[in-house]
C-alpha cells in the first residue's frame, strides 16, 4: 500500500530559507512568512500547490510531484531505498527521503533538511530541487513567493537566440562597435577574464562607451591575471586581443546554448551570475597537440530580454587556469 501511494503522489518540492527581521533585526523564518501563505513562481508563472507547503527548521519544503511537473522534470522512485531520481537533461539529481546527502550532477550535497514523507507525499527542500534542474531561486519575503528562474532547455534556447547571437559574434569579430552597441543591455554589458563573473569587480561599459573603444586609450584594471595574481591592466584593444576575441571565435567549431562546454578548474558562475540569460558559448577544444587539450579556450555571451529584444549583458573569456 506505502508503494502505491508513494508512487502516486511523487513530487518535486524546493526548499528556500525564509529571511523576515525579527525582534532587533534578526531573521525569523516562522515568524515572517507562516507556510500557508507559501507560493511558488516558475519562469514567472504562479504554480498551483494542491499539498500545502511548510516550513520546517528554516526551510520550505514543496511536494515533489507538483513540482517536477512544474519545472518540466522527469521522475522515478525507488520504494526500496525511499529514494527519487529526478532528471531533465542535461541535469540529474537524486534524494532520499531521511538523508542529510543528496546527490546533483554526480556530486555530493548536503541539505541542512533532509527530504521526508508526509501524508503520503514525498517533501523535498526547495532550494536543492531548484538547483539540482539548473536553476536560481529568490525570495520575497514582503509577498512570501519563492520565484525559481529555470534556463530554456539547449534546443529552444538555440531557436530563440541563434541569430542574434550570430550577429553579435560578427560584431566582435569585425570590431563593428557601432552595431555591437545598438545590442547592448541598458545596464551595460560585464566583461570576465576567466570563467569566473565577479559581479563587484568586473568591468561593466555602458552602450555609449561601446561604441567609443574603437579609439578608447584608456587602460583599465579587467581582473587579475591567473596564477600572478597581478592587475590585468589593459586598454580595451589589447583586452579584446587577450580577454575576448582571443580565437576566431565566429568560425569556432564547437556552440553551446545553455550548455557548458569547456570546463577547467575556474569557478564557472555564469549561470548563478545571470539567471536570467540564454548564455551561448564557442569553443575551441586546443590548439596545440602537446598540451592535450589544455590549450582550450571558450567566449561566452550572455543575453537577457529587455523590451522585447535578447540584448547583450556579459561577454567572458574562459580557458584552462592554474
Amino acid at each position: 500500500m506505502f508503494k502505491k501511494i508513494a508512487a502516486v503522489w511523487i513530487g518535486l518540492g524546493l526548499t528556500a530559507t525564509i529571511t523576515g527581521l525579527g525582534s532587533g533585526g534578526t531573521p525569523s523564518a516562522q515568524a515572517a512568512v507562516p507556510a500557508r501563505t507559501v507560493s511558488v513562481t516558475i519562469n514567472g508563472a504562479t504554480l498551483k500547490l494542491q499539498s500545502q507547503a511548510y516550513v520546517k527548521q528554516g526551510r520550505v519544503m514543496v511536494p515533489l510531484r507538483e513540482m517536477a511537473a512544474g519545472m518540466g522534470a522527469q521522475l522515478s522512485w525507488d520504494a526500496a531505498t525511499r529514494t527519487a531520481t529526478i532528471r531533465k537533461a542535461p541535469h540529474l539529481a537524486k534524494i532520499t527521503a531521511g538523508s542529510s546527502q543528496a546527490v546533483r550532477d554526480g556530486g555530493t550535497v548536503l541539505l541542512d533538511v533532509p527530504a521526508e514523507i508526509r501524508g503520503g507525499r514525498v517533501y523535498i527542500p526547495l532550494r536543492f530541487s531548484a538547483e539540482s534542474m539548473g536553476g536560481t531561486l529568490t525570495w520575497n519575503v514582503r509577498t512570501g513567493t519563492a520565484n525559481i528562474v529555470l534556463p530554456l532547455d539547449p534546443v529552444s534556447a538555440k531557436a530563440a537566440i541563434a541569430d542574434r547571437a550570430e550577429e553579435a559574434v560578427l560584431a566582435l569579430k569585425k570590431k563593428d562597435w557601432n552595431t555591437l552597441s545598438s545590442m547592448i543591455h541598458s545596464k551595460g554589458v560585464r566583461f570576465s577574464p576567466y570563467g569566473h563573473v565577479d559581479t563587484a569587480k568586473d568591468i561593466v561599459l555602458s552602450w555609449s562607451e561601446i561604441a567609443a573603444v574603437g579609439t578608447d586609450q584608456t587602460v583599465r584594471t579587467w581582473g587579475a591575471y591567473d596564477g600572478t595574481g597581478d592587475p590585468i591592466k589593459l586598454t580595451f584593444a589589447q583586452y579584446y586581443n587577450k580577454f575576448i576575441y582571443s580565437a576566431d571565435f565566429a568560425d569556432a567549431p564547437e556552440m553551446g546554448y545553455n550548455q557548458t562546454i569547456g570546463t577547467g578548474n575556474s569557478l564557472n558562475n555564469a549561470r548563478n551570475a545571470y539567471p536570467d540569460a540564454i548564455l551561448v558559448e564557442y569553443h575551441y577544444d586546443g590548439f596545440d597537440p602537446q598540451y592535450a587539450g589544455m590549450d582550450w579556450q571558450s567566449l561566452r555571451l550572455a543575453f537577457v530580454k529587455e523590451g522585447g529584444q535578447w540584448m547583450l549583458v556579459g561577454i567572458i573569456h574562459d580557458q584552462w587556469t592554474i
